[in-house]
């Protein structure tokens, strides 16, 4: 619910038909956003939504001329307190602890300097608007989906 309040509230400020100026908005989902993490289905759920939001509300940005660009970050495991304490966290999938680790082992785990560097160049580019990207270790992917318009 916060990204989806600040997000909110952000308009409410940022919008330009409300007097403010525009700008950026950027949400960080997960790697969990774009695929499944086993062993945590309701953050995966909750990663699909960020990006899921963060796409629609793109597009009504666009389409109600707000002058507001939202883009989404889906970092695979950052190096976190979060992601420190997670097999302490898995609760009734405890037992796929081991599929976890295989998934951190297969993608790799980032440092914080690096996802905020993809946040810079979200917020840069001006090109940018319900864009996607999937960071991991090795490298960066705008993600492609379908298009309903």
């Amino acid at each position: 619910m916060g990204v989806i309040r600040m997000s909110y509230l952000a308009l409410e400020h940022m919008s330009k038909l409300s007097g403010g100026r525009g700008g950026v908005i950027v949400n960080i989902a997960s790697l969990a956003g774009l695929g499944p993490l086993p062993s945590c289905p309701v953050y995966t759920a909750t990663k699909h939504g960020v990006v899921g939001f963060t796409r629609a509300m793109a597009a009504a940005s666009t389409a109600s001329g707000y002058g507001i660009r939202f883009n989404v970050l889906c970092p695979s495991f950052v190096q976190t307190d979060l992601f420190v304490n997670t097999t302490s966290n898995l609760g009734q999938f405890s037992h796929l602890a081991d599929v976890a680790k295989q998934m951190e082992d297969k993608f790799g785990v980032l440092n914080t300097s690096e996802v905020a560097e993809c946040v810079l160049e979200l917020v840069k580019d001006e090109t940018k608007n319900g864009d996607t990207l999937l960071l991991i270790p090795k490298g960066k992917q705008y993600m492609t989906f379908p298009s309903f318009s």
